[in-house]
């Protein structure tokens, strides 16, 4: 049972260090970021790649909000991915009133192989990747291009993404996940030097960067991911902007919640198969943490879970003073999780305040989530890894989306 504390020590040890994180990211780098993103960008243009795959519902709004964006030297390049529902219908009707570049794949091979059909089509020297349920702030593209203006090994700028549906439970929940949870993971990852993943719904990219690391990858099931871990491996830097917001949709169900995060764990997994030995190369020691992290937290999810299963298997239900002790030890340990999550989700909303209005009330009922979200993410670990394992490498990856919910911002 002293190992089964131990490893209950290291989701706390995981939220102590994401605080100190997103605190000094918070006072040395965030406090120091102008209010106004400049806008005086000369000839620097972005080319916007949309990839639609049975997005009737959203797509037309996406274009539309891309489009009336004031940003002054844009391309747009939507590209239909073999969509089964009304998707092309959408979008014609839309060409008709709106200028833009339409790609019609008539065969779905996935989000990576229609992000590289779109590349071929872009005119400017950055790339922005847009999910088609996707709302860009207008000041967004301004923030994220000025990152690449002093740093010419920057490879892409990851945005900050804000919930649209947050009505439901699910959506609330999300909400707060992503302002403190993720908010927090990218601020303490910039710091340590390699972050895990850019967002794939909303990310400015330098194009040759994209060249130099042969586009994205059509045989994995995370493009973001596979993506971001090449540029480390090519010694190019991905940066986090707060500043710069959009809006997306969420899943509203449970099961679609479920497959969003098991297709998320499988792609983390992939390219942790595909690139270990390469990052073991790197001589990295920003990627050496970056990969410290991934394969701990893999390893104990398996040990907690094996621990869990065996402690049950083992108990003694008849011995009232065991099953005090366990019992116990449970409720302790998520106290104390509980506790240091209310302190993260309480610095994480405050900075968040700034970008976007986030009820402090939700600290009362949504404390616990960090508890379910380390057990959720465990066992999504362990269902994906065998999908990650056997999935055949070289084939197109391709997937049905989750729900996403009602669209009210």
């Amino acid at each position: 049972m002293n190992i089964f504390n131990l490893l209950l020590s290291y989701p706390i040890f995981m939220s102590i260090f994401w605080i100190v994180g997103t605190i000094y990211y918070a006072l040395f780098y965030e406090l120091k970021l102008e209010k106004k993103a400049f806008k005086n960008v000369g000839s620097k243009g972005i080319s916007f790649l949309v990839p639609c795959y049975n997005e009737a519902d959203t797509i037309a709004e996406t274009i539309t909000n891309i489009y009336e964006l004031d940003f002054p030297n844009k391309q747009i390049i939507v590209i239909n991915d073999g969509s089964s529902d009304n998707s092309v219908e959408e979008i014609e009707k839309l060409k008709t009133k709106l200028n833009f570049v339409f790609i019609n794949l008539k065969e779905n091979k996935g989000k990576a192989n229609a992000l590289n059909h779109g590349f071929e089509y872009a005119d400017y020297d950055y790339v922005m990747g847009v999910d088609a349920d996707t709302i860009i702030d207008n000041d967004a593209p301004y923030y994220m291009l000025e990152a690449f203006e002093h740093n010419p090994n920057l490879a892409a700028v990851t945005g900050n993404p804000r919930i649209r549906n947050k009505k439901s439970i699910l959506g609330k929940i999300q909400t707060v996940e992503y302002a403190s949870i993720i908010g927090a993971i990218k601020r303490s990852q910039t710091i340590s030097g390699k972050i895990n993943t850019i967002s794939g719904v909303f990310t400015l990219f330098r194009k040759s960067a994209i060249e130099k690391v042969g586009k994205w990858d059509t045989d994995m099931i995370t493009e973001d991911i596979a993506i971001s871990w090449k540029f480390h491996l090519n010694n190019l830097e991905i940066k986090y902007e707060p500043r710069a917001l959009c809006w997306m949709l969420v899943p509203e169900t449970v099961g679609g919640l479920w497959k969003q995060r098991i297709r998320w764990a499988q792609g983390g997994q992939e390219v942790l198969i595909r690139d270990f030995k390469k990052a073991l190369k790197s001589f990295n020691p920003a990627f050496y943490m970056l990969l410290f992290e991934q394969i701990f937290s893999l390893i104990w999810i398996h040990i907690v879970i094996g621990l869990l299963i065996f402690t049950l298997i083992k108990a003694n239900f008849l011995d009232i003073s065991y099953l005090k002790y366990q019992f116990s030890i449970i409720v302790i340990s998520a106290f104390i999780l509980t506790f240091i999550n209310i302190i993260q989700f309480t610095i994480a909303l405050i900075l968040d305040s700034k970008y976007e209005k986030i009820n402090i009330i939700t600290l009362i009922f949504l404390s616990w989530y960090p508890t379910i979200y380390w057990f959720v993410n465990a066992l999504v670990a362990i269902f994906a890894l065998p999908k990650a394992i056997k999935r055949k490498k070289g084939e197109f990856a391709t997937w049905i989306s989750p729900d996403r919910g009602n669209i009210r911002r």
